[in-house]
């Protein structure tokens, strides 16, 4: 249940001017889709008259994520191709977006607020099938999900900065301390101007309750709940892309589950980041929002903790240790010095392996690098430095126990190789015992880094099989068993979900209601494996018989139910006839037994004036009635 700003407060913050809202193109196309006359080339009008708006809008439509395989050059094709109400949708995000990039409040961040909104948006995109939703309806939601705070930063500057300041230093909840000073918070306010603005009461009823999907008390498996779970993991997967590597490794656990809550698992979500963070880019590059690299999610997931990455030993780790015996390349030690180090390398253990200071030794180190490279800063060719930063940017090379060898003359330059990336620096002349700890200490830091990265994957593993496994048992609880197509409570869910979208996008559906006729003669006269049977024969012949967008599940008993997108009554009517006409024709079999088969099926066009998704089912019954009383074997359309 969403708790909206009380209607004459919102008035009164309205005529302030200060509140976020769309301007110009954006607020024209609001008033000419609230006609019910407007006109496709009136709004293809108003959106030529703004380039920019134009140039984006083709973009989305050309976007892979459509799946269309020739680009659309025409501004009108891509309006029809999109829709009239999600254009007016994304204008509205990419309007506000363009508008308040600025503001009066110190603590808020806006390039960061519309860098995480962008990448919410993007990430929202990707994850369209899952939600259940058109990736056009469920960018914007993304893009906007987190208006609110924004318009609390716009009305009240200075408070909202006190409260900003207050969460981050108490580590409170925001939308707590909101309530305590402005008797109301973001998400109120961020729906009252997502209902103001139009948007489809599901959209709003996710972002809602997106920051908290868990207590929303929405059915499982319902698209609402899908939805909202959707944005809740886009908005994570917005957490990483802006972290830095620290702050990364700490959101993954809650990432991953919940992404094991949507049955997203193993390569198909180290895609989905790859793909969602190189758009994310994309588009950053043109909205001008400032995006950022992110690794590929594949060595995000293996990579080590970076705090553990340490410039001195802990005297807890001098003793020996595990026996481990290393790889060690040396690289860049004057040839006096060369000989005690090696002896020294393979004393403790390990196995040197000497690469010569030319361009090619130089690149086999940071190409290839072993588990421990020791390198000296006075190494010809290439400063210390920049080695160190170099091999840092190569995924081997990130793992890497790198330490450089300084001579005391060059004890100046130590604080610079620690800040590119060297683990430790020793001060010439060496000791045996000086190296044993610090091979010691790299050895621990290897093996510790590698006992990670096997709990990683153990972890990465464990999300994948509960993906699975919570996908499967989701599938079991919305399926009929008997004849595995979708079942009731599926059924109902998606036909008023369906309903809400075509009622606020003015769309047309339709819903269909199929009864087997004389289906008891079957059962008497046969035996109830007959009638199974019959039943699992028509759920199938209804699965292929049926169009891609409708949903077919059974109702109860010997009665099947479809939802009809985008089905005008003349459209359904016809549906409804062919599938008619195929039952009576189809040779339903028990035993090498032919049984004749018919079906009666009442057909409820949406006409618009329905209080909710109910009344068509209300009708699709009373028609179906009237197809029995004529005779059967009938289609009735309600009138």
């Amino acid at each position: 249940m969403i708790s909206f700003v009380d209607p004459e407060r919102y008035r009164l913050m309205k005529a302030t001017g200060k509140l976020p809202s769309p301007k110009g193109v954006a607020f024209a196309i609001i008033t000419l889709l609230q006609r019910d006359d407007f006109r496709v080339l009136e709004l293809v009008r108003l959106v030529q008259s703004d380039p920019a708006i134009a140039g984006r809008l083709l973009k989305f439509a050309n976007a892979a994520a459509f799946g269309r395989t020739r680009p659309i050059v025409s501004l009108q094709r891509a309006i029809v191709a999109l829709g009239s109400f999600k254009v007016r949708d994304l204008v509205i995000g990419l309007s506000v977006m363009h508008s308040h990039k600025t503001g009066q409040c110190a603590e808020f961040d806006y390039t960061s607020f519309w860098s995480h909104s962008l990448a919410t948006g993007i990430a929202c995109q990707e994850l369209a099938r899952f939600a259940q939703i058109s990736s056009e309806d469920i960018f914007t939601i993304g893009l906007l999900t987190r208006v609110g705070e924004l318009a609390m930063a716009s009305l009240y500057p200075d408070e909202y900065a006190a409260v900003l300041i207050a969460a981050r230093e108490l580590q409170q909840d925001l939308a707590t301390l909101e309530r305590e000073r402005f008797d109301m918070d973001h998400r109120q306010l961020g729906a009252s101007m997502l209902a103001e603005w139009g948007l489809p009461d599901m959209l709003i009823q996710a972002a809602y309750h997106q920051e908290q999907p868990d207590v929303a008390g929405f059915p499982d498996g319902s698209r609402l709940q899908t939805l909202t779970h959707s944005l809740n993991f886009a908005c994570s997967l917005a957490e990483i892309c802006m972290a830095d590597e620290e702050a990364r490794w700490s959101l993954l656990p809650g990432l991953l589950t919940r992404a094991a809550r949507l049955g997203v698992g193993g390569d198909a979500l180290n895609d989905m980041v790859d793909r969602m963070s190189r758009r994310w880019r994309e588009w950053g590059a043109t909205l001008q929002v400032r995006t950022q690299e992110l690794p590929p999610f594949a060595e995000i997931l293996a990579a080590s903790p970076p705090s553990l990455r340490v410039s001195a030993a802990n005297p807890e780790q001098t003793g020996k240790a595990a026996g481990q015996r290393l790889q060690v390349q040396v690289l860049g030690v004057p040839a006096a010095e060369l000989p005690t180090l090696m002896e020294q390398i393979e004393q403790l253990g390990h196995l040197p392996v000497l690469l010569d200071s030319t361009p090619e030794g130089l690149k086999q180190a940071l190409r290839q690098p072993a588990q421990i490279v020791i390198a000296d800063m006075s190494m010809p060719g290439l400063k210390a430095a920049a080695f160190c930063r170099i091999l840092r940017q190569t995924s081997a090379g990130k793992e890497t126990y790198a330490l450089l060898l300084a001579s005391p003359e060059s004890e100046g330059h130590i604080v610079e190789a620690i800040d590119a990336g060297a683990d430790d620096v020793l001060v010439k002349p060496l000791t045996v015992q000086t190296l044993r700890v610090r091979l010691n200490t790299a050895t621990r830091m290897i093996l510790l880094r590698a006992e990670i990265q096997r709990e990683r994957r153990g972890i990465m593993r464990s999300t994948g099989e509960f993906a699975v496994a919570h996908k499967r048992l989701l599938q079991d609880a919305l399926t009929d068993t008997l004849t595995q197509l979708p079942n009731r409570r599926h059924g109902l869910d998606f036909l008023a979900s369906e309903w809400a979208f075509s009622q606020s996008n003015a769309l047309p559906m339709a819903f269909l209601l199929l009864d087997i006729d004389h289906f008891k003669r079957i059962n008497d006269s046969h035996g109830h494996p007959a009638g199974d049977a019959v039943l699992r024969q028509l759920a199938d012949l209804l699965k292929r018989t049926s169009r891609g967008e409708d949903l077919v599940f059974r109702y109860g008993g010997e009665e099947f139910a479809a939802v009809l997108p985008n089905a005008n009554a003349r459209a359904a009517a016809q549906i409804a006839e062919r599938i008619r006409a195929m039952v009576e024709k189809y040779d339903f079999v028990w035993e090498h037994q032919a049984l004749p088969v018919s079906v009666s099926i009442g057909v409820a066009p949406a006409l618009g004036s329905e209080k909710d998704s109910q009344a068509l089912i209300q009708a699709a019954d009373a028609a179906l009635y009237q197809a029995k009383n004529e005779g059967r074997n009938r289609v009735i359309v309600a009138s």
